[in-house]
């Protein structure tokens, strides 16, 4: 009997997930990449190539409906070292009923050196970035970049992305970096990216 209730309520949690993102990118298109979440095969790679030490929380800017971060949970990243950035009110407050024990900040994350100080300014280990960055001009690329790597100068930070090719123009902003791993289990198909500071 237990597991058929699990059962119905992953399936739940499934589709209130799926129907949160799409009226989410209804809202507003240009703040993501897809109209439905992405895959757990997806989920899986990103977290499987996150970087932290033991002290330090890992920072997921725009966590959307939590798939990502459930991933994160699982690969063992603790619920305390985990804080949630979505500038979205009715999705912040999603993910707080969703993940307890886990940080949810309602804020930009274009200001993120502003949103950690507030959280206590905890030391960083990676920031993973769920925002399609390819999407955004030229100067809005550079302000969330500059923020991301304020917060983690030297890991850099993990992208998500549909892209085959660079998402970011690694030259312009200043970066060096590459496609860590891809997925054709995921719609649409895609890749994790990990972009650091380039060294003179």
């Amino acid at each position: 009997m237990s597991g058929i209730i699990i059962g119905k309520d992953r399936e739940h949690r499934s589709i209130s997930n799926a129907g949160l993102f799409f009226r989410r990118w209804l809202a507003n298109p240009l703040q993501m990449g897809s109209i439905i979440p992405s895959s757990p095969t997806f989920c899986r790679l990103i977290a499987e190539r996150v970087e932290r030490d033991p002290h330090e929380v890992v920072v997921e800017l725009g966590a959307g409906t939590g798939v990502v971060s459930r991933a994160l949970l699982a690969a063992g990243i603790p619920a305390d070292k985990l804080l949630l950035v979505e500038i979205v009110p009715d999705m912040a407050e999603h993910l707080r009923r969703m993940l307890p024990g886990v940080r949810v900040v309602c804020g930009d994350a274009f200001e993120l050196p502003k949103v950690l100080a507030e959280a206590g300014n905890p030391p960083v280990g990676d920031v993973v970035c769920g925002i399609p960055l390819v999407m955004l001009p030229a100067e809005q690329q550079r302000r969330i970049v500059s923020a991301m790597l304020e917060a983690s100068p030297r890991r850099g930070f993990l992208h998500l992305s549909y892209c085959i090719t660079s998402p970011l123009p690694k030259r312009r902003l200043g970066l060096t970096g590459g496609r860590l791993a891809y997925t054709w289990r995921n719609f649409p198909p895609g890749g994790v990216w990990r972009y650091a500071p380039a060294r003179s």
